[in-house]
């Protein structure tokens, strides 16, 4: 039993303080951050795993920190850099956006997506990045992550933007109705007074 736990807590990723903890696809290991470029600090956690495909070029996953949180309005295409594309990932019932980057380096072909996760206390990007011959791997490596990941967010689901809505709206209807009641007792107590 105690082997078991050890194991699973071998394929978990966490950070307390930016309040999420996730999944790592089997056989992925830690690798240094410094393989994932980006400013110093930025990034909190790297690994790295061969996949289905291991004679093909490894599949890395990288967690980077955004320094803000995010709001509900979406990245429009406009606002990517070139050889970028907005795509759409789920994540805990939400929408968010994810930015595929097709690149060459050092003569390989890479694709790499961003996915920008709206937790509550600070945003963070989760990218998966592998051979382009692998793109459709490196999204579901990325989609079955973001399937683990667990964490606060900022955001309001349906169901709660409707529940607080409808809190609001009962509100509303309730000092209505109480003015409603005042304003009868006080015209009735005047009729009652008389002249």
């Amino acid at each position: 039993m105690l082997l078991h736990t050890v194991l699973l807590a071998l394929q978990a990723a966490s950070n307390a303080d930016l309040g999420y903890v996730m999944s790592l696809p089997d056989g992925f290991v830690a690798i240094p951050a410094e393989f994932a470029g980006g400013r110093a600090g930025d990034v909190v956690g790297c690994w790295a795993g061969e996949g289905s495909q291991s004679n093909q070029g490894a599949i890395v996953l990288c967690v980077q920190r955004m320094h803000a949180t995010l709001g509900r309005e979406h990245l429009k295409p406009s606002d990517l850099p070139a050889r970028s594309q907005l795509v759409t990932v789920r994540w805990n019932g939400l929408d968010i956006d994810a930015i595929r980057t097709d690149t060459a380096q050092t003569g390989a072909a890479i694709t790499v997506y961003t996915a920008q996760v709206p937790l509550r206390k600070e945003a963070i990007q989760v990218v998966a990045a592998g051979p382009s011959a692998r793109a459709t791997e490196t999204l579901a490596i990325l989609n079955s992550v973001l399937g683990s990941l667990k964490g606060e967010t900022n955001w309001l689901s349906s169901t709660q933007r409707a529940g607080r809505l409808g809190t609001i709206v009962g509100w509303v209807i309730g000092i209505a109705i109480g003015f409603l009641i005042v304003r009868m007792i006080v015209t009735r107590r005047k009729a009652q007074a008389g002249p």
